[in-house]
């Protein structure tokens, strides 16, 4: 078994993902410009793919339990692939947002059992280090989507990008059909299913705690982008292209930092990396805050960098330290669990906003009020992000 290769197939699988959601993002004017509907519609060009991801990502961790994480992984990828052809063939918005839903679907099959193909091939000290490249990854797809999502949608039409994406998942299945059929003990079935039982979360504080941590960091963090994307476009008054590439700073920076961390949780304890990542994410927010209510421009890159070196010491620290508290068996449930929390954290982070968003300040003027409740939402989400240091520090006190 070649864990490098294992490595690749799911860095490459780990880019579509984000990329999906970040390319998109910028594409969302276009789209409601050509089938007449309101940001409130357009919401849920997103919000049914994270809905679908979080509701069939635990079916899916006892489907890979049942006939193999690697079969499950590779149907997934078909899936995306499938369905990404959907919005590009056909002209109509309610079958925008049913292959959005059904993408979803597809993503949860790889959400569900990547990170556990992954602990299978780095048994050892070096799960940390894998991690973290496959995070870094993640940041990838964040970096590149809304610039590469700017320049296709601007020069091919929103269509394009959903072309991409199915030409994408089909390489990433090509790829894992070759690579992956070599992985023996992940492709095979559990003789024994283990079961979601509640003594998995009362008995082992540690994988109880690393979950809380990492739903509350993303619930803080996950709006960042969609906040911003509104201030600079909205507010400032400026280009998608380069709000795009304003954008950019934050994950390239994850992207860097992201292996080191990894590396760094195979020797120091996750709660005191994961602790420290989120400190900084506190502090980053709390910039916001303050710079969208003075509507400055000048402060957003050095406050997103701060965030990205925060979350790049949380990302990948956090995942290890998940997938270390268990036994074996339970790695596709621990890889489901902990992508069910990232994604009920992006859920809940999307509804915050909503409903902050939707806040009315009579007194002040519509570009005003949207600035006062950007402000508003960053301020909340860096005392949420705040509370998630807690669960964090408490795993170290449990442990020791």
């Amino acid at each position: 078994m070649d864990s490098r290769k294992i490595l690749a197939v799911i860095m490459m699988a780990s880019f579509l993902t984000p990329f999906s959601g970040s390319a998109l993002i910028l594409s969302l004017p276009a789209i409601g410009q050509e089938y007449q509907v309101g940001a409130d519609t357009l919401s849920w060009v997103i919000e049914s793919y994270l809905i679908t991801s979080f509701l069939f990502l635990l079916p899916m961790g006892r489907a890979a339990d049942r006939w193999g994480k690697v079969r499950v992984f590779e149907m997934g990828n078909l899936l995306f692939m499938l369905f990404s052809l959907l919005p590009a063939v056909f002209d109509s918005f309610a079958l925008l947002l049913s292959a959005r839903a059904l993408q979803g679907i597809g993503s949860s099959m790889i959400f569900a059992t990547s990170t556990s193909i992954l602990a299978d091939a780095y048994p050892g000290k070096n799960r940390g280090k894998a991690m973290g490249w496959m995070v870094s990854v993640v940041y990838a797809g964040l970096s590149f989507g809304p610039v590469i999502g700017g320049f296709m949608n601007d020069g091919l039409g929103w269509r394009s990008l959903f072309w991409f994406m199915a030409l994408y998942a089909g390489l990433v299945l090509v790829v894992a059909l070759k690579v992956l059929k070599h992985m023996a003990g992940a492709a095979a079935p559990a003789r024994e299913m283990p079961k979601l039982s509640v003594s998995l979360f009362t008995e082992n504080r540690e994988f109880t705690l690393s979950c809380l941590t990492a739903m509350l960091n993303y619930s803080a963090t996950f709006a960042i982008s969609f906040l911003l994307s509104l201030y600079l476009q909205s507010i400032l008054s400026i280009s998608a292209k380069t709000t795009g590439f304003i954008l950019l700073a934050q994950p390239v920076l994850m992207m860097v930092l992201s292996p080191l961390a990894g590396s760094l949780s195979d020797r120091k304890p996750a709660a005191v990396l994961c602790s420290l990542g989120m400190s900084i994410i506190t502090v980053g927010l709390i910039a916001l805050a303050a710079i969208t209510k003075m509507q400055l421009l000048w402060p957003v890159i050095p406050s997103i960098l701060i965030i990205g070196i925060g979350f790049a010491f949380f990302a990948a620290p956090n995942n290890n330290a998940i997938m270390s508290s268990l036994p074996r068996k339970y790695y596709n449930m621990a890889s489901s669990l902990l992508s069910t929390m990232r994604l009920g954290g992006q859920v809940l982070s999307m509804a915050l906003v909503t409903l902050l968003l939707a806040i009315s300040w009579p007194p002040l003027s519509p570009v005003a009020s949207l600035s006062r409740n950007i402000s508003l939402a960053f301020l909340f989400f860096s005392v949420l992000c705040f509370l998630g240091v807690i669960p964090s520090l408490l795993r170290q006190k449990n442990k020791s």
